[in-house]
């Protein structure tokens, strides 16, 4: 571990928008990544793992990857191909190329967390971008990490509608069993959800910024920012919330973000409200708070950041 530098662990179902998360965070002078795993969410495990390897070697990213859970805590998967495209990556032309060089570690996914934990110095940062199934695992099977995490940033939950289905956001319905498992063990978590995410909007200029590089990965990346602007309207692009990305921006830029305790709680057994998270922001009159809720950001900031990022990275790569 370089001097001066905070170890963080990643923990993500790769689709594009935990590809621009890991790249941005992979970019922060004051963090050093120690490793990445992945877990059965937006595609399968197979899928997220391959697309994990593709985005660390494309982007020269030295970092480990660990593959982790290949089904939820309960049941079976949930994955969202089907709207996300093949592989849970889609593109609307050329693709990011299939890892040659990099490969899974042997480890599993669980273990190698779980011994990062017990190994850091001082409390421990951990990004989580898909379903929490890996880090809830880990923390049962070793209940003394919990105390080693200084902070678990993670993407999912809402304060209000969801988008999978009315009620739930779909990281957190992909396992809503390991999401209130964490949040029963008591980690130090800090929900970004779609109420937050909302205000963030990746756009068409975007996508013409990260295109206008000119360089094979740049026109790569731009199509599948294509397809992600396209998820809505196959035939038209629209700006589209930059979910995965907001928790690693905040490591940076943690003034460009509003946070505040709430009491979370997910929905477990509702017939229409499965994996709803349920925030309760009178704390602590009406509840013990056990999670800060991200409620507003500064999206136009949090955008300029991630885009400046990736052509930066792009055009130092040629």
């Amino acid at each position: 571990m370089a001097a001066g530098k905070q170890a963080v662990w990643f923990d993500c179902d790769t689709g594009f928008d935990d590809l621009m998360a890991l790249v941005v965070l992979a970019g922060l002078d004051q963090f050093e990544i120690a490793g990445v795993s992945t877990v059965v969410g937006n595609t399968s495990l197979e899928n997220t793992t391959a697309n994990t390897l593709a985005v660390v070697e494309a982007f020269g990213i030295d970092v480990p990857v660990y593959r982790g859970r290949s089904l939820p805590l309960v049941g079976q998967p949930s994955t969202i191909e089907s709207l996300l495209g093949e592989g849970g990556m889609g593109t609307i032309g050329r693709r990011l190329p299939p890892a040659a060089r990099r490969r899974a570690e042997p480890e599993h996914a669980v273990q190698a967390l779980i011994d990062f934990l017990r190994s850091a110095e001082r409390p421990a940062l951990v990004v989580g971008t898909g379903p929490l199934t890996n880090v809830a695992e880990a923390l049962a099977l070793a209940p003394d990490v919990v105390g080693k995490i200084g902070r678990l940033v993670v993407m999912g939950g809402s304060t209000g509608a969801g988008n999978h289905t009315a009620a739930a956001e779909f990281n957190v319905f992909a396992d809503p069993e390991a999401w209130a498992a964490v949040l029963r063990a008591g980690a130090p978590l800090e929900m970004f959800g779609l109420n937050l995410t909302r205000q963030v909007l990746i756009g068409p200029d975007d996508e013409a910024r990260i295109r206008a590089v000119g360089t094979d990965l740049a026109q790569a990346v731009a199509d599948h920012l294509g397809a992600y602007l396209r998820i809505r309207d196959r035939h038209r692009a629209a700006p589209m919330p930059l979910h995965d990305p907001c928790t690693t921006v905040s490591l940076a830029h943690p003034e460009w973000f509003e946070l505040a305790p709430a009491r979370v709680d997910v929905e477990l057994a509702g017939q229409l409200t499965r994996g709803a998270t349920v925030c309760e922001f009178r704390v602590p009159r009406r509840a013990e708070p056990n999670a800060l809720v991200a409620v507003r950001a500064e999206g136009e900031r949090v955008v300029g950041h991630v885009v400046d990022r990736f052509v930066e990275a792009l055009t130092l790569l040629g």
